[in-house]
């Protein structure tokens, strides 16, 4: 697997970035506390976390707690979701999987978290359904 590009529009600390990857090796730098270990972590909870998080679960509480951004210096609106998204290369094709995670406090029918998975063969938006066919394509 080779990953092209990582996205998102908000993310922890980073907002509206886009990460092309070349062939070969390649080296993400930066200060301190500018978001490197934030990105690969991103790439991670875009591939493994789920969707749907709660407020009973311990992980899904460390992760609510650390990646969902609340204050953005200058602005007066909490942001209630992150989002990502990783296009990445496998033997079969190109790929691309979205999440969007909404905070569990502003969950309604009308706004939940979402997953999509594009496929060389179509799209899926089933969260066990990307599940197995990352475990297929991604072998891990």
């Amino acid at each position: 697997m080779k990953i092209k590009k990582v996205s998102t529009e908000q993310f922890a600390g980073i907002r509206e970035k886009e990460i092309s990857f070349g062939d070969g090796i390649n080296v993400v730098y930066g200060k301190n506390e500018s978001g490197k270990s934030t990105l690969v972590n991103l790439i991670s909870r875009t591939f493994f976390q789920d969707a749907d998080v709660g407020k009973s679960n311990k992980n899904d509480k460390e992760f609510v707690s650390r990646y969902f951004p609340s204050d953005k210096k200058g602005v007066d609106i909490k942001s209630d979701f992150i989002q990502g998204k990783v296009v990445f290369e496998a033997e079969n094709g190109e790929y691309s999987i979205t999440k969007e995670w909404i905070a569990p406090a502003k969950k309604t029918r009308e706004n939940t978290s979402t997953c999509k998975l594009s496929t060389p063969y179509g799209k899926l938006t089933s969260q066990n359904d990307i599940k197995k066919e990352l475990d297929k394509t991604l072998l891990y």
